[in-house]
């Protein structure tokens, strides 16, 4: 492997928090995510809380536990107990055969960070990955994107039910996913690799009861070996350990929602949109009901549903909260101040996108007096396959130039250069010819009568686009004489920057190592990656 780096154009908000610019600064308690002092600052804040390590430890044995983690997993929980004990956390939603890539760029970067800084620090940092099993959007999780006709096509997998229920609770029938399976390793074509890596994944299938158990048992595979703890959100086991802190966010709702509209302002006054929707009346917490999660509203003393349909008083909600904390769960503004309620997080692992509206949260975490954790990018990768290595070199050109311009520039220049007769000279000597030639008939027509004018115009632009009728048809002759070399170019666009977005936010890990082979994933989470604002550019 060859690592090139770059510095890659991001929106101005992440751009001043990478450069620990002032005005962005502010909206965090930590401004400098790679300085050691920052972490020592840290630690110093967690000791100031206490933390339900022993409910911790034996909820995340049971479950690694669950999804088949290795000895080394299970004895990195156990450090849990220890109270200098810190983590560093990253999560995502459950894809399938693990989503997108930047999931696995995110396991990596909690992975190295944690190794990092238990090295730094000279105190346990164990890594954990936060699967929001409680979200309930199904459509951004039940697909991957596969290469198709030159460009990403979505691949879904069927809802089993219309309603609106936390993925971990949306079981499936693994015979039902196998059909499913099976086209998306048809479509990465066969390789020495592909029957292996089915029949696994298969095997793996049959053993899951729902989406998210999937995908944790796949991530555990590749990851426990590095003694990556995973937590469930939507798990009813975890929520047993959330009571205490759903009742303070119940009778502080007001106040929460306040701060964050607080600091929503603040970020507005700066110019930067709002990351987050502000609703009226949001309580940011989730209530189950028949199997549907329903987002509750403030009415008076009471909660809502948005629809009104639905009523649950404060002291019921409160009940609720005891007996029943599996029917609860968090927005986007209440699931990082569950995560600092319930772990030790010495760094959070961010998107670009998590980074903004964590900007959105400091005074709500102010609220219960506490700071936000250390936000710390995830790493950003490009991956470049041999295939596509030659293609660069055989046009000359560079990954860098690929991921700032495209390559549509570079392949117009390249068929000007490579077309094999020029055509626009000549219909151009045309088109003045017949025009200086039809003047002559204008000027008739104006003597015999005026108002055939605009009938001889019409006429003249008929003619006109008889001639580009043709010269289209004549470049369509000379693009296919040129067509494998042009479509290279597309080749290399869709492989490096699909859909114009970055890969690691459109093609899953599988396609790649399919390609590579089983070790694609070891060999990533060895590579002594930097932390720095840098995208990665790996030549495989």
């Amino acid at each position: 492997m060859r690592l090139e780096e770059m510095k890659l154009q991001t929106s101005p908000f992440l751009e001043g928090y990478l450069q620990a610019d002032l005005d962005v600064a502010r909206f965090f308690d930590y401004q400098k995510p790679y300085d050691k002092q920052e972490w020592m600052k840290r630690l110093q804040e967690l000791k100031r809380h206490p933390f339900p390590r022993k409910e911790l430890t034996d909820y995340l044995v049971s479950y690694n536990e669950k999804i088949g983690s290795s000895n080394k997993t299970m004895n990195t929980i156990q450090k849990l107990n220890n109270p200098e004990t810190v983590t560093v956390v990253g999560g995502q939603q459950a894809g399938l055969l693990t989503g997108p890539l930047l999931v696995i760029y995110k396991c990596i970067s909690i992975i190295q960070l944690a190794k990092q800084a238990e090295k730094e620090l000279g105190v346990p940092v164990i890594p954990v990955f936060w699967i929001a099993g409680e979200d309930h959007d199904m459509d951004e999780i039940n697909h991957i994107m596969l290469p198709k006709n030159n460009t990403a096509k979505k691949t879904s997998l069927k809802a089993a039910s219309a309603i609106k229920s936390s993925a971990s609770l949306w079981k499936w029938n693994p015979d039902d996913v196998k059909p499913w399976i099976s086209e998306v390793f048809r479509s990465f074509g066969e390789t020495a690799y592909t029957q292996d890596f089915k029949m696994e994944t298969e095997r793996i299938l049959e053993e899951s009861d729902s989406i998210v158990t999937f995908f944790a048992k796949l991530i555990t595979k590749w990851f426990s070996e590095e003694g990556l703890v995973l937590l469930d959100s939507g798990d009813p086991e975890y929520k047993k350990i959330q009571t205490p802190y759903l009742k303070k966010m119940i009778m502080n709702n007001p106040k929460i929602d306040e701060a964050f509209r607080a600091q929503s302002k603040e970020l507005n006054k700066l110019g930067f949109n709002d990351p987050i929707e502000i609703q009226p009346d949001n309580a940011h917490l989730f209530y189950t009901k028949n199997d549907e999660r329903i987002l509750l509203f403030r009415d008076g003393s009471n909660f809502t549903s948005k629809e009104k349909d639905f009523t649950i008083s404060v002291n019921q909600l409160l009940v609720e909260a005891d007996m029943h904390p599996e029917r609860f769960s968090n927005n986007v503004v209440t699931r990082p101040l569950m995560q600092e309620f319930l772990l030790p997080t010495l760094s959070f692992i961010a998107g670009p996108g998590e980074i903004a509206y964590w900007a959105t949260l400091r005074k709500v975490f102010y609220l219960f007096d506490r700071k936000m954790p250390i936000l710390t990018p995830r790493l950003s990768v490009t991956l470049v396959p041999e295939r596509t290595n030659r293609l660069l070199e055989e046009k000359g050109l560079e990954v860098i130039q690929v991921l700032e311009k495209g390559t549509e520039t570079y392949k117009r220049e390249w068929f000007e250069e490579n077309r094999p007769v020029e055509t626009n000279e000549a219909v151009q000597t045309v088109k003045a010819e017949m025009k200086d030639s039809y003047s002559k008939l204008i000027k008739l027509a104006q003597v015999i009568d005026e108002n055939l004018l605009p009938v001889t115009e019409k006429n003249l632009d008929r003619i006109f686009s008889e001639i580009e009728y043709i010269e289209k048809k004549m470049e369509q002759r000379l693009r296919k004489k040129v067509k494998v070399p042009l479509a290279q170019y597309d080749e290399i666009m869709l492989d490096l920057k699909p859909t114009g977005v970055l890969q690691e936010r459109v093609w899953n890990v599988y396609q790649y190592m399919n390609e590579s082979g089983p070790e694609l994933i070891n060999q990533l989470v060895q590579y002594p990656f930097t932390f720095n604002e840098k995208h990665k550019i790996l030549y495989l």
